[in-house]
This record gives C-alpha cells, structure tokens and sequence, in this order.
C-alpha cells in the first residue's frame, strides 16, 4: 500500500509539473567535466542554438582535466583558454594571471568575438570582480561561474577585491549565490541552475530566454535553484573555515 501511494504521488506531481518548464537536473553528466556540466551545457546549447561556437574558459588548469570546456572542443568549437599556471598553444590555452584590470586588455589580445557563446569562470576567489569588470560589448550568450555555497541564498556576500590572490583554503573565497544573481541580473541575465555539487552557477541572457521562450525549473528563485556545498571530502561538504572571520562586501555597494 505504501509503495503504491508513492506512485500515486510521483504520478501526481508529474502530471502537474509544467511540461514548457526545464528542469537542468536531469541532464547533469560528466564525461570531462567535474561535476555534470557537461550534460547540463549540452541540454543549454540544444535549446538555444550557439551562434558563434566560441568559448572563453578562466581557471582551465591543463584545458582537459575538470574542463567546463573540453567536450565542446572536441565538439569543434573554438575557444580561448586561460591559467595561471598551464599554456599549451595547440590547445590555445595560455598563461595569464586575470584581474578586473586587464580582463579587458586579455580580451583584445586574443581577439574575443563580441558573441561567445559560453563564458566559464572558475579563478577561486576574485570572480564576482571579474565578470563584474568585463565590458558590455561582450555579450556571452551562457555564463558559468563558481559561487560560494557556504552562504545561504539570503545572504549577500563578496570577498574584497585582491588582484593577485586566489584564496587559501578556506571558506573565504569568491561570492554567494545572492551577490552573483544580484550581478548577473545587472549585467541582463537570468539564473538558471546550480548544479548538486553546489559548485557552479549558470546563467543565460534574458534577451535569448524571451526569443526562445524558455522556462527553466526555480529560474531566478534562489531558494529553489540553491545547492549546499558537497564538493570536499570535509564536516562540512566545502573548504574549511575561515578562522581569522574576515569580513565580507555587499554586492549592491559594489554594483553601480
């Protein structure tokens, strides 16, 4: 009798789901991604239609392990790769240390399109500051970048800003799911997912959302979209505390 009122209820909520809403949590796989955004970009890019096949990916270590990119190369699609530590031409992986500076500079240089289609950034500490400072004649069509998922979705915090710093360890790093959205929603997107790893935040631009008239699961409801920390083999599920409790900025004194 249990099991069958389960059914029942599985049948019931399915029945009453909205069959135009998506939910991204289906097509979480990892064929060289760390943690299913490989599957996840695929399901996004179906449904959008990339335009330029161009990708930028920040903190993509050798290009190949963990890479948010790696399967749309070898897709053919082309790309601009950069690390602090690794570069490998052929791959058009090079090494550069980012900052909210020369992110710009970084960009001319190695002649971004306007319309890339997917900009990854996973750099473990300034990201907020670097999505923040790229001009708004690039338009990336989908942006994934690495949150703090120590802080809960009310909570709207940004580490201060350290140009050549990339985190110690601990939970002090990066920003939360609030000061990202808060961002993302400034510069024209909508929050469309946090995979279950609670590592990786995805955005797409509102203007696409409207042509194509997509409707994604909890989109831009923090509450629903939030994923709590699991990614490190630790009590709790991230980096270890920050001990020294150093003190946090607001996105919304930041974003003007």
């Amino acid at each position: 009798m249990r099991k069958l009122l389960c059914l029942f209820t599985v049948l019931i909520s399915f029945l009453s789901a909205d069959p135009k809403e998506i939910d991204l949590g289906y097509y979480e796989v990892s064929l060289y991604s760390q943690n299913g955004e490989d599957g996840v970009l695929a399901k996004i890019f179906e449904l959008i239609t990339p335009s330029s096949h161009y990708f930028v990916d920040f903190g993509a270590y050798d290009g190949m392990t963990g890479s948010n990119s790696y399967i749309l190369r070898r897709q053919g699609w082309l790309g601009l790769l950069l690390d602090r530590m690794f570069e490998v031409p052929e791959y058009n992986l090079y090494k550069e240390f980012i900052t909210a500076e020369n992110i710009n500079d970084l960009f001319e240089k190695y002649n971004v399109p306007f319309n890339l289609d997917l900009l990854s950034i996973d750099i473990d500490y300034n990201d907020f500051y670097i999505w923040q400072a790229i001009d708004e004649k690039y338009q990336p069509s989908v942006v994934v970048i690495e949150y703090n998922a120590s802080h809960l979705p009310e909570e709207d915090k940004v580490v201060k800003y350290r140009p050549y710093f990339c985190g110690d360890g601990t939970t002090y790093y990066g920003a939360s799911i609030r000061a990202l959205y808060n961002l993302g929603r400034s510069k024209g997107y909508s929050l469309v997912y946090a995979e279950k790893s609670g590592t990786n935040l995805f955005f797409i631009r509102d203007d696409i959302l409207k042509e194509k008239n997509l409707r994604f699961k909890g989109m831009n409801d923090l509450e629903k979209i939030y994923r709590p920390p699991t990614y490190e083999a630790s009590p709790i599920g991230a980096h270890r505390v920050d001990t020294k409790n150093r003190p946090y900025l607001s996105s919304t004194d930041l974003i003007k």
